[in-house]
């Protein structure tokens, strides 16, 4: 299990900043969706076989920034919190960041559901090099291609009935890398925009799971 020192360096910075982030952050009055709560804290991070058994469990190795992030921080103490644009509405919670073993079932159901529209197995992703996929957060997904391992906002879209042979899944990027995703989705959560939008013109290759026109 490879380990990047500079992967390291940079989820250890970013935990400490993000810490001081949230410790006074002030809720956003007019989002919708989740945030995170003021003196959210990561958890700590996990073991090297706690990593091996997460990889096994959800059936691929992770890239080296994953490792690393898990490594170093495992979800947050506290969940998300939605309080709908402060139109009356009871606040909703639950997680953003999704931790191991707790979130373990979620994650690989948000993975399968993605699989399955597109009539995939982990098997048949090894076999013909297509990218895996790993949930960030419910909609978000890591699209491992051993190469820049973007962020995607990854989602089904199911038409009568989630009928899933009238399902497809939409892919767009996000994040060109998952330290990008952080910054953004950390210090800039209710007002960020892709890189994609940010940096248009940046060069990229679509993948997989790039819808077409979106590429």
């Amino acid at each position: 299990m490879n380990y990047n020192t500079a992967f390291s360096e940079f989820m250890t910075l970013f935990k400490a900043q993000s810490e001081k982030h949230f410790a006074e952050l002030e809720l956003d009055r007019e989002a919708y969706g989740l945030q995170h709560q003021k003196g959210t804290k990561w958890r700590p991070g996990l073991t090297k076989q706690e990593l091996l058994d997460f990889q096994r469990e959800v059936g691929f190795e992770f890239p080296e920034e994953l490792i690393a992030f898990y490594r170093v921080m495992n979800g947050t103490d506290l969940p998300g919190v939605n309080i709908y644009g402060e139109e009356g509405l009871p606040y909703s919670y639950a997680p953003i960041y999704f931790s191991y073993p707790e979130h373990l079932t979620q994650i690989k159901q948000a993975i399968e559901e993605r699989l399955v529209i597109k009539g995939l197995t982990i098997s048949k992703i090894k076999e013909e090099g297509i990218p895996f996929v790993f949930p960030i957060n419910d909609f978000y997904f890591m699209i491992v291609d051993n190469h820049t391992n973007p962020v995607y906002f990854l989602t089904p879209v199911y038409y009568k009935n989630k009928d899933i042979n009238q399902a497809y899944v939409y892919g767009s990027l996000w994040a060109d890398t998952l330290q990008s995703w952080l910054i953004k989705d950390i210090f800039h959560q209710t007002d960020h925009i892709s890189d994609l939008e940010e940096f248009p013109a940046k060069k990229r290759i679509p993948n997989y799971w790039t819808t077409e026109d979106d590429g």
